[in-house]
């Protein structure tokens, strides 16, 4: 019995001076599905908040401050489920993995080597189950905490009072371009100027003038 003990107590000091046994990742070996931290193109977002609402960890943020809307995606907080992908009426979002930038790569690599799971880790993503490693908590398991995302537009101020509207320009703008491309060219003439009035106007200035103007919806039906 005091064998068994002073074996193990001299094992796990030995264990102190040795090396830590690491083993490197290999990106080759993952599938072309395999999810990863969601990529934004802020050419095509507009700030909508598709995302926002469909996001099911809290992992994506809208702030609106100072006349501009910033969308955050929190690398931490997000579960990789792809719902926010899926949403985005644009396109803007992709899930599919991409070597990012050697900083993600090697706090990726970390946190795999901090767990000491990189072989169950890969067994895990070439079955394609949960918990793989793109559901690696980075900062749970001691890496570099994932990256956050910012996205910055501007939004919309009302064109006859000033106030700020909760909407982008850029995604009023997309509003009206559609609109006006799914209407035949001759209403689409017709109406142009007023649809432009109408949209960029608060909801306040809507209802006390659109009557007055002409621009009310109705009479573009």
């Amino acid at each position: 019995m005091m064998k068994g003990k002073f074996g193990a107590f001299t094992g796990l000091i030995a264990n102190l001076f040795k090396k830590p046994v690491t083993v490197d990742v290999d990106y080759g070996f993952l599938a072309e599905t395999y999810r990863a931290m969601p990529r934004r193109d802020d050419e095509k977002c507009t700030g909508c908040g598709a995302c926002f609402e469909r996001c099911s960890s809290g992992a994506t943020k809208i702030t609106d401050k100072d006349g501009q809307r910033t969308v955050t995606v929190d690398g931490n907080n997000c579960i990789f489920c792809g719902r926010c992908a899926d949403a985005c009426p644009e396109h803007a979002l992709s899930l599919t993995f991409e070597p990012q930038t050697p900083e993600e790569k090697a706090a990726r690599e970390e946190a795999l080597r901090n767990a000491g799971k990189a072989d169950d880790v890969r067994a895990q993503v070439e079955a394609g189950m949960p918990g793989s490693m793109d559901r690696v908590n980075l900062a749970h398991y001691g890496g570099e905490p994932a990256p956050t995302t910012d996205t910055s537009l501007k939004l919309q101020r009302c064109s006859v009072c000033g106030e700020v509207m909760p909407a982008t320009e850029k995604f009023l703008q997309v509003v009206r371009d559609r609109t006006l491309t799914n209407l035949q060219p001759d209403t689409a003439k017709v109406i142009e100027k007023d649809m432009e009035k109408y949209l960029t106007a608060c909801v306040d200035c809507r209802q006390k003038y659109s009557l007055i103007w002409g621009t009310h919806p109705r009479k573009w039906i």
